[in-house]
Formats: C-alpha cells, sequence, structure tokens
C-alpha cells in the first residue's frame, strides 16, 4: 500500500474509533507519522486494525534508553474480539525490538489495562494526584515551606514569590514559545533521580502547534531577570476544576508562584496538581487539610489545621502507564552506569531461550550479567546452577522488580540489589 494512502486510512481508522476531529488527527499524523513503525490487519482494501509508534529517548546525560510509546487504533467495529489487536502487538514488539529497549503505553480504563497485560505491559509510570478545595492558598504553602530555615535566610525569602512574574501564554508569541521550548529542552536534561523521557524541538513544537489533539493552557514564570523559571500545563475539567497535568521549574519559589497565579486566575475552582516526581510535596507526617466549615454552622472557614498522618508516598501512587521491557541487555547495562549501588548476577532463562537457536546453550556457555560498582559485563558459564549467586529469573520477573514502585523500605533492594528504573513521561501527544 502506498504511504500516503496508508496514511490516510489509518487517520480514518482512528477517527472511526476515538471521535477525534480530522483536522486534529491530521496535525498529530503531520508530526509523527512513519510507515516503519506501523503494523496493521487489511481487510478488503480497508485498514480494520492497527498500531502506531511513536519513538522516544529516556535517560539523563549520556546514558539513554529507547523507548516507543505505542498507539494502539481499536478495531473497526465488526472486527473487535478477534484476536487482529492481539496479533498486531506480537508482531510489532517481535519487530521493533531490534532497535528500542521499550515499548510503552497509556490505557484509558482498566480493562485496556487487563487486557495489554496480557502482552507482557506493565504498570510503570506512576502519578501522585494532589486535589484542593477553591479555598487554597498556595502563597501560604510556600511561607510553611521557610519553617525549617533560620530566621535571616527565612526572612530574605518570604518575598521572592512576589516577584516572580506569572503570565499565561498567547500561542502568537513565537519568541516566548522558543523561549519555552528551549527552558523544556534545558530542565529534561537535568534530570538526577529519574528517567525523564527526552523531547525533541519537533516534539515540543507540536504542542505549541495550532490545532494539536489537546491544547492545554499554558503559563509561564520569569524572575526579575525575565529569565523563565517555570512552565505549567493546564487543562479545565468538569466540576470546576483546574488540573495541572506538567510542570517545569527551577526551584520552590518558581512551583508556588506558577500555582498561586493559576489559583487567582480561577478563583471559583478547586485545583487537582498531577506529578510524577513530587519533589516539591510534603515528605514529612504533616498534611495541610482546610476545615469544610465552621464547627458551630455557616460560613466556609478559611483556616487550616495541621494533621498528622501516616504518610506513605507509594500508597499514594496511582499507575499511568505501562512498559513491556524488550532488550534487556541494554537495559541492564544502562542500571549498571547509573547506580554504582546496585550489585547482582543474573540470568535471563526465558530472554535467553528466545534468542538462541539452541535452547540449551551456545558453544561458550549460558551467558550471566553481572553489574557490580557501576560496571557491566556477560560472563558465560556451562553450568548456571553451580554459582548459587547468581539469580535464575524470568523476563516478566526481572520486569516486575525493574518498574516497580518507589520503594517505601529499601527491602527489594537489599535482596537482589536491583534498582529501580524511575521511569518517568510528560506531554505525550495523545
Amino acid at each position: 500500500m502506498e504511504v500516503e494512502e496508508l496514511k490516510r486510512k489509518l487517520m480514518g481508522l482512528w477517527e472511526k474509533t476515538t471521535h477525534n476531529a480530522k483536522d486534529k488527527l491530521a496535525g498529530l499524523f503531520d508530526f509523527y507519522f512513519d510507515e516503519n513503525l506501523i503494523e496493521y490487519c487489511e481487510h478488503d482494501g480497508k485498514v480494520v486494525s492497527a498500531i502506531c509508534g511513536i519513538p522516544y529517548v529516556f535517560g539523563f546525560g549520556i546514558n539513554k534508553l529507547r523507548g516507543l510509546y505505542v498507539i494502539p487504533l481499536s478495531s473497526e467495529e465488526g472486527f473487535r474480539k478477534k484476536g487482529l489487536l492481539s496479533e498486531l502487538f506480537c508482531k510489532f514488539n517481535d519487530r521493533v525490538k531490534s532497535d528500542f529497549d521499550f515499548t510503552f503505553l497509556v490505557p484509558q480504563t482498566q480493562l485496556l489495562a487487563d487486557y495489554y497485560g496480557t502482552h507482557g505491559y506493565l504498570s510503570s509510570f506512576f502519578i501522585l494526584e494532589e486535589r484542593y478545595t477553591p479555598l487554597h492558598d498556595f502563597k501560604n504553602d510556600y511561607l510553611l515551606s521557610l519553617t525549617e530555615s533560620i530566621p535571616r535566610i527565612r526572612e530574605l525569602k518570604k518575598d521572592l514569590l512576589d516577584e516572580i512574574h506569572v503570565m499565561e501564554l498567547d500561542r502568537s508569541d513565537a519568541a516566548l514559545t522558543a523561549e519555552i521550548i528551549d527552558f523544556i529542552e534545558e530542565m529534561e536534561k537535568k534530570g538526577a533521580s529519574s528517567i525523564n523521557l527526552c523531547h525533541t524541538k519537533k516534539d515540543l513544537q507540536y504542542f505549541f502547534s495550532n490545532d494539536p489533539v489537546r491544547k492545554p493552557v499554558v503559563f509561564v514564570a520569569k524572575d526579575t531577570d525575565k529569565h523563565i523559571v517555570g512552565v505549567a500545563f493546564t487543562e479545565k475539567e468538569d466540576l470546576k476544576r483546574i488540573k495541572v497535568g506538567t510542570n517545569y521549574v527551577t526551584d520552590i519559589v518558581a512551583y508556588f508562584a506558577l500555582l498561586e497565579f493559576i489559583k487567582k486566575k480561577f478563583a471559583d475552582h478547586s485545583m487537582s496538581i498531577i506529578s510524577s516526581d513530587p519533589k516539591y510535596h510534603s515528605n514529612s507526617l504533616i498534611q495541610q487539610t482546610y476545615a469544610s466549615e465552621n464547627e458551630a454552622g455557616g460560613d466556609l472557614d478559611n483556616t487550616f489545621n495541621n494533621i498528622e498522618i501516616p504518610f506513605n508516598i507509594n500508597k499514594l501512587l496511582n499507575p499511568l502507564g505501562m512498559a513491556r521491557l524488550l532488550r534487556f541487555e541494554n537495559i541492564i547495562k544502562y542500571v549498571a552506569e547509573t547506580h554504582s549501588d546496585a550489585d547482582f548476577k543474573l540470568f535471563i532463562r526465558d530472554y535467553e531461550m528466545e534468542n538462541k537457536e539452541d535452547t540449551n546453550k551456545n558453544d561458550n556457555g549460558f551467558p550471566i550479567y553481572v553489574v557490580k560498582n557501576g560496571q557491566f559485563s556477560i560472563k558465560r558459564i556451562e553450568n548456571v546452577s553451580s554459582d548459587h549467586s547468581v539469580l535464575t529469573l524470568s523476563q516478566k520477573e526481572v520486569s516486575e522488580l525493574l518498574l516497580r514502585k518507589q520503594d517505601s523500605n529499601n527491602l527489594i533492594m537489599e535482596a537482589f540489589g536491583i534498582p529501580r528504573l524511575n521511569l518517568q513521561m510528560r506531554l505525550l501527544p495523545c
């Protein structure tokens, strides 16, 4: 099938199954369509089921992993529950594993998450959602964050919030848009504790194009030198709530300045703040809460109380996306290069069986991945069971260890020596 014809038919299938407007989908396809990252099923000249991929680089510094964002296009009515998508998933992942370390996707429902789970996908991107009433005062939150500072420092910092200038982005302002793109690129390179999805300029230009599938309202914070220090992407939701879906900030001042400005702009709205790496959230046993009304009845009480609660970030995190690991050798090497405390020897039995013609061993023995002191090597041994220090696990078991939630304690690391892959993704196109 000719490329333009395939592109047109895929857009038609997507429009029919997702009810997105054709003009919005056209913009998405113009940016991301790649005939080499498509798997589809055709019937009587029609594309009735398909999978599309968008490539991304993950990591920080010189250490990188390649991830492929998968967009499953639901099968056309009349071709559902026939195993078409299941067949496409198998073909797709098998074909792209030579170029990508993992594929990932975002299920829209729990039913879909369960379905993707049958194809080797595990929850791997986690988010924390904080909700605030219309009464909340973010400036007061900032002042409370200074309570542990020494008095002289606290006095110097307390007025910094008022020095930050926040504005809503006018999408016709090309110069400011270019500044924002440069700022986001730079911020994503600085991730020190997570494996960030790193956008290219092309990716970011899509989000500021005239007609993307989603068009969030963007707020920008600048300091007194007119340098960008924060950017927030927001969307209006039902029930008069503003969702801050993504934010990039240089420090706590920019973070609370953005939230305070957005809250004032939508004074009668509640707010929902999504975070994948809660840098500026409480990590103590204190949670700020508002009283909903006076005890004696009457008007809303705009004061707050401090309530001590058990704090466990692991229990508050919810799954957002799922990943399927493909190239374990690359992934284990990445773990070694980015975690000097990792210390393990690993044999992935079914992975090696899949990638070797001889299902027993090759002439040099079984490959063991050795990770120690930031170094990665492959050692081959004749008998895996003869070395009791070797972990013998399946692909699923290794994936579960690597993609686990943030540890509430260090037991898993102590038991296996395998750190987690702290994957983070923001600003996906759909």
